[in-house]
């Protein structure tokens, strides 16, 4: 279509050699490609000599894909052509050619619309990525698997994603700039556990100012609303860690936090009927914490995972990113894409293990698979489950399946397991079929 637009490559059109002008008429604001379903109903019409409402019915059954419907309407075309004067067996091959179309192909105002927010979207990705990004993550962030998939991306386009802190984030995601560095921050509104009330008492509280230290934060806060289970999610999220004591310190004193909180609400209250009202100096309670040594990373992601849903200060798959980069596999976001029948390498970190019985009596399991897109399940036999178990599970491992769709469910099924470097091999063998999913 660009070659043919920019006169690079010549325009033709089928049939000119009968010097029939229906195809050039129809195809020739388009450069002589089918474009929109209109032209396909045209092109049935002129060529096929079918009625409007004929024209529509096959263009409805071409969306289907049934063949014997295909092939009937394929030779009702290609005799309608014959009448016509034009050969049976190039009117027979422009069907195949419409068919191949009308599987992609969507009516003119449609397609109209997607290409110009298509061309929207990609500008303001190029210029404005991080708000791009950011609105893209708040308008799905009750959809964790695309969020995965989206903060994937943004790393990919060198965009750092901060967790969650309590002087800079809103209720949804944001992009700021913070310390010198351009970023998008999470929303305390993604925080599990904190609700919209909590969140908004808090951004009423630093809309006075932002929160000096630790005790400006828990003196000001409204006890109530911004409880121990409140704190305690903030804190895992590393939406505390401005102010520079560890995640640990803080969940282990936690109890100190939430009794300095409420004690600051009493003398706020009691303030109130005093002469010199809600001074700083009279309501204000002393913190005194200490601090410890940090979490390890592992404990310090799996807080994230609970609270956020993924990963923010890193992933566990993050060391062997090159490694398993190096291999042609598919990601857990692409499984609903993959053609029935289809077999794929899926790479990941085993999460947990369940073993179950059939019916029959056979041992079996269903292993969750974790990957830098999210979680799969899947489905592997007494002989396989034997082979994971003895496997370094620590390290990352590589499944090969076979995905099959039903109208209920996705059944993926293990056929081989492998370390990194057997995968890297078995890939070169297996092509995975992905299908697109279109807008209706």
């Amino acid at each position: 279509f660009i070659e043919r637009k920019h006169g690079r490559k010549k325009i033709f059109y089928p049939f000119e050699e009968v010097s029939f002008d229906a195809l050039k008429d129809t195809l020739e604001p388009t450069y002589g490609m089918i474009v929109y379903q209109e032209q396909v109903m045209q092109i049935v019409q002129t060529i096929g000599g079918m009625s409007l409402g004929g024209a529509d019915i096959v263009r409805r059954a071409m969306g289907k894909k049934k063949l014997e419907e295909m092939q009937k309407y394929n030779r009702e075309f290609s005799e309608g052509a014959q009448k016509q004067g034009l050969d049976y067996q190039k009117a027979s091959e422009l069907f195949d050619l419409i068919e191949k179309f009308a599987g992609y192909g969507f009516n003119k105002s449609h397609s109209a619309a997607y290409a110009m927010v298509t061309f929207q979207t990609a500008w303001l990705k190029t210029y404005y990525p991080q708000e791009f990004m950011a609105a893209l993550l708040t308008s799905e962030k009750d959809n964790t698997d695309k969020v995965v998939k989206y903060i994937d991306e943004a790393k990919r386009m060198k965009i750092f994603l901060g967790a969650p802190d309590i002087n800079h984030s809103q209720l949804e995601f944001s992009a700021i700039n913070k310390d010198d560095q351009d970023q998008i921050l999470f929303g305390l509104g993604a925080i599990k556990g904190v609700g919209e009330a909590a969140v908004e008492s808090i951004l009423e509280a630093r809309a006075e100012g932002e929160f000096k230290d630790i005790q400006d934060f828990i003196n000001r806060i409204e006890p109530q609303k911004v409880n121990k289970k409140v704190i305690e999610c903030i804190i895992k999220a590393g939406g505390l860690d401005h102010f520079g004591y560890s995640r640990r310190a803080l969940l282990e004193q936690v109890e100190t936090l939430v009794e300095t909180a409420k004690k600051g609400s009493s003398l706020k209250k009691d303030a109130q009927f005093s002469l010199f009202g809600d001074d700083e100096e009279v309501t204000a309670v002393e913190l005194n914490l200490k601090n410890m040594e940090e979490f390890d990373l592992k404990t310090l992601l799996d807080f994230e995972k609970d609270t956020l849903g993924f990963y923010v200060s890193g992933h566990p798959l993050d060391n062997f990113r090159e490694q398993i980069d190096a291999i042609n596999y598919t990601l857990s976001s692409e499984v609903e894409n993959i053609e029935d029948g289809s077999t794929a390498i899926f790479i990941g970190k085993v999460e947990t293990i369940t073993e179950k019985m059939s019916k029959k009596g056979s041992a079996f399991g269903l292993v969750s698979l974790m990957d830098f897109h999210g979680n799969i399940e899947m489905m592997l036999f007494s002989d396989k489950l034997e082979q994971l178990k003895e496997m370094d599970r620590d390290e990352p491992i590589a499944f090969k399946v076979k995905v099959t769709h039903t109208e209920m469910f996705t059944r993926i099924s293990v056929t081989k397991i492998m370390t990194l470097a057997e995968a890297k091999k078995e890939a070169k063998k297996v092509e995975t079929k992905i299908v697109e999913n279109l807008p209706p």
